[in-house]
């Protein structure tokens, strides 16, 4: 963090002030800031303490500055994110409150642009962002903001770092929060869960903003120690603003807005937690208050019923593509197996049938996302399609939807024409590009469906 935080303020340090609030952790966060050459205003909290008290530590307490930004240790400042905030400053000095866009990234793929890319993301790493507006805005009233293009409007505002303001609005509307000190993401209080818009929103309402298009961040996303509540705390989280906000001056039709695409949201995220359990906490936490709010709303169910379609569907090809499968490694059990596609499909087989692992040798994806990420519990990460030429395949596993199987056949048996696979269209033999000796039928994939 500290490596990329030197890039970002270079040039910028007589302008910038640079807060660490350090919540009691045991490891050797106060060592290395003390060994870091950077100017930095440190604070140790005497024990831990929740989320929104650290927040409150570093922005009233801390800092002096008369803007600031709250970044998480593992967010990525993208390079140019101060000039952008400066040419912002600049040409809105009045504004309180400029907007940053912003975007994701895999935790796992931060210290590959740190120190692969000298901190810069790629295009393809830069392509999906919270609003889609390329273009600097000044709007005449924060609630405009909902106006902008985006493809989930409702989460806005949920992000810490999404925005600069002034520290003068963090200090006297501290008052307006009631935290606690959970940690784990369970928690039901909103002021642990959005403080930051707590902060902002209402006092803002009617008042103008800057928007910067560039995008100045990347949440880490994957490595939360609170990751699965996530889901719960975006539903009921939300769910709690946006209530909050409608007793406020905040502009009710722009509220409007922000509550339409969160009882979307809300249904593809709630059909998630119903059908994996396992992997997501707080079911029994949205089902008190946010949820039965949410079903009197057609976009909920539509949205639920077209995640939840998506996922059985998704759930049925799994177990074709395990039968098959385990047919073909009843016959050949040492077969060497490669897989293309870990969205969806292909991730969920390996979890759900950890035994197929043992003869998985390599993992591919078109995304770009996603090349050198670790895959499961394999002790392998995601290889670019080219690095096929090297393998010595037996057995292709093609975990992508069927209008993309013929594609991915065309490709792979190019640079290894004498090769099975196994895909949502059933069982090919390929010889030096013959036709299929053997393709599963229709009745046999529903039959397959069915067991």
């Amino acid at each position: 963090m500290l490596f990329q935080l030197a890039r970002v303020v270079e040039g910028y340090l007589d302008r910038v002030e640079i807060v660490i609030a350090d919540n009691a952790s045991i490891d050797e966060t106060k060592k290395v800031v003390e060994s870091c050459p950077l100017p930095i205003q440190y604070g140790c909290q005497k024990e831990t303490v929740g989320f929104t008290k650290n927040v409150l530590f570093a922005t009233t307490e801390l800092a002096r500055g008369e803007f600031i930004w709250i970044v998480g240790d593992d967010d990525l400042i993208v390079p140019n994110a101060l000039k952008h905030i400066f040419d912002s400053l600049a040409r809105a000095p009045d504004v309180s409150y400029h907007y940053l866009n912003f975007g994701w990234i895999n935790i796992a793929k931060r210290d590959e642009i740190i120190y692969g890319q000298s901190g810069y993301p790629n295009e393809t790493q830069l392509n999906k962002l919270q609003f889609n507006e390329t273009s600097w805005q000044l709007l005449d009233k924060i609630e405009l903001l909902t106006q902008l293009p985006s493809d989930n409007i409702s989460a806005s505002f949920s992000g810490i770092f999404c925005f600069i303001c002034r520290r003068q609005l963090f200090i006297r509307e501290q008052i307006t929060l009631n935290p606690t000190d959970s940690l784990d993401g369970s928690s039901t209080n909103m002021s642990d869960c959005f403080p930051h818009a707590m902060l902002t929103l209402a006092p803002l309402a009617g008042e103008p903003i800057a928007y910067v298009a560039e995008p100045c961040l990347l949440q880490g996303i994957n490595g939360w120690e609170w990751g699965g509540y996530a889901y719960k705390n975006m539903i009921l989280g939300t769910y709690q603003l946006f209530r909050w906000l409608q007793s406020t001056v905040f502009d009710q039709n722009a509220l409007e807005i922000l509550w339409k695409s969160y009882y979307s949201m809300a249904g593809r995220l709630f059909a998630r937690m119903q059908h994996e359990p396992d992997q997501h906490k707080g079911a029994e936490l949205i089902l008190k208050e946010a949820i039965p709010y949410s079903t009197s709303h057609p976009q909920f169910w539509d949205s639920l019923i077209t995640e939840m379609k998506m996922l059985i569907n998704i759930d049925n090809d799994v177990e074709a593509l395990a039968s098959w499968l385990r047919q073909e490694l009843t016959h050949h059990p040492q077969a060497k197996l490669g897989l293309w596609g870990v969205a969806g499909r292909g991730t969920k087989l390996f979890r759900k049938h950890p035994n197929f692992l043992r003869n998985l040798i390599w993992i591919t994806d078109k995304n770009e996302l996603e090349h050198g990420l670790p895959f499961l519990q394999s002790g392998q990460s995601i290889s670019q399609p080219e690095s096929q030429s090297g393998m010595d395949i037996d057995i292709l596993l093609i975990g992508t939807r069927s209008e993309f199987v013929i594609d991915v056949e065309n490709h792979v048996c190019s640079i290894s024409p004498s090769l099975t696979t196994i895909s949502v269209n059933g069982i090919k033999r390929h010889k030096h590009n013959n036709t299929a000796i053997h393709k599963a039928s229709e009745t046999e994939y529903n039959e397959t469906q069915k067991n």
